[in-house]
């Protein structure tokens, strides 16, 4: 019986922690929430430093692997789409790792795919929601 006590004690909790995690951070409005996003791999068009704020990711989307709510029909990312992608300094570093496990950083040439999850906020902005890495398994990419 005190397992049950335990178990439902965890369940409970957890939706107490659930409910919680929506609540609006102190100093962040509404328009800096994600309120969409989707993961895929995409071919790393251009890279620029933003200095200590990070950097843009421009990616040209390959393969969406999954989308949330909140898209319609037409805005459902598209192959060959091209986003750019707000980083902070972490994803930034991530994505250099990524990039040179890929090969030659320089040789801007030969597609370099990564795998990542942007998220949408409601000012329109495209940021990366997670560190991005190198695609596992993708075939040919």
């Amino acid at each position: 019986m005190g397992g049950v006590a335990a178990l439902a004690a965890l369940v409970v909790g957890g939706g107490l922690w659930v409910r919680s995690k929506g609540i609006p951070q102190p100093g962040r409005t509404d328009s800096q929430s994600p309120y969409r996003t989707y993961t895929a791999t995409g071919q790393v068009m251009n890279v620029k430093a933003l200095g200590a704020n990070g950097c843009t990711v421009q990616v040209k989307l390959h393969q969406w692997v999954s989308v949330s709510d909140g898209f319609t029909l037409a805005e459902m990312p598209q192959r060959g789409q091209l986003y750019t992608i707000g980083a902070n300094a972490e994803q930034c570093m991530a994505l250099q790792v990524a990039l040179a496990s890929l090969g030659d950083p320089e040789d801007l040439e030969s597609p370099r795919h990564i795998y990542y999850k942007a998220a949408q906020l409601r000012s329109g902005e495209w940021h990366m929601a997670e560190n991005p890495s190198a695609p596992v398994g993708c075939g040919g990419l």
